[in-house]
């Protein structure tokens, strides 16, 4: 039997960290949690399930997200956000992956989104990510807003999912999407990426079609609707953060 760090990087998640703790209370032998600087009861919470928390100020995903797997002590590692709860499915494969001597350093979770209430099967689904590897043969990289956790061997996919509690209101999409938008921005500009009104308006375009229209988000009603202009939205606000980064850089 191998053993599992299950590793998280949080900021004021009390909604639904309890149940997320809860789905892995029986398959982790360890829970590491590194906070940003919760206000709410997420440490309270955390500790509670006796996860080990440390404080670490938020500087970006990749960063905080690999200083999370440095305190990992066990043979396989599950990378989980504050939002996202196993279910009984994904949880039987975990164990079994315990109980097996694998030839695979990574696994793939297919990710099922909850938006406004609704779980969203088309727009945002599948969603497969790479979340569950060995310790000593994973680490993240990528750029500000997309991080990517890259394993060095063989992957495989597991059955279940990952239950996505991500946006129970407009609120917090929004507030989400400034967020990550303004990351984009700033990394792409830092990396010499340049403006392009072109690539502003086809992108935004595009983004709606893919999911609206390839990924069947007519199919998921009203919500996959919502979903597939926010994800235009999404495109256009960071192309256009892009755009007055640029501008603001020009005039000093």
């Amino acid at each position: 039997m191998t053993t599992l760090s299950v590793s998280m990087i949080v900021k004021n998640g009390e909604k639904y960290l309890s149940d997320v703790l809860r789905s892995v209370e029986d398959l982790a032998d360890e829970i590491i949690v590194v906070d940003s600087g919760s206000t709410d009861k997420t440490v309270e919470i955390a500790k509670s399930y006796g996860a080990k928390v440390v404080f670490r100020k938020f500087d970006n995903f990749i960063n905080q997200k690999n200083y999370a797997l440095s305190l990992c002590t066990k043979d396989w590692v599950l990378f989980l956000d504050d939002d996202e709860v196993v279910d009984e499915k994904l949880k039987r494969e975990i164990e079994l992956v315990k109980k097996q001597n694998s030839e695979y350093k990574g696994f793939y979770i297919n990710r099922l989104t909850n938006y406004l209430g609704k779980w969203i099967k088309h727009a945002w689904y599948p969603d497969w990510q790479l979340r569950l590897a060995r310790r000593d043969s994973c680490r993240w990289e990528g750029d500000e807003v997309h991080e990517t956790l890259k394993v060095n061997g063989k992957t495989g996919y597991l059955k279940g999912n990952l239950l996505h509690y991500s946006y129970p209101d407009i609120e917090t999409h929004l507030k989400k999407l400034n967020l990550y938008t303004t990351l984009y921005a700033k990394g792409a500009h830092k990396r010499g990426k340049r403006f392009s009104k072109t690539k502003l308006i086809t992108s935004s375009i595009g983004a709606f079609i893919r999911r609206y229209f390839i990924k069947r988000g007519f199919l998921d009603g009203f919500e996959g609707f919502v979903v597939s202009v926010m994800s235009s939205y999404y495109t256009f606000l960071k192309y256009l953060k892009l755009w007055e980064i640029e501008k603001r850089s020009e005039k000093r």
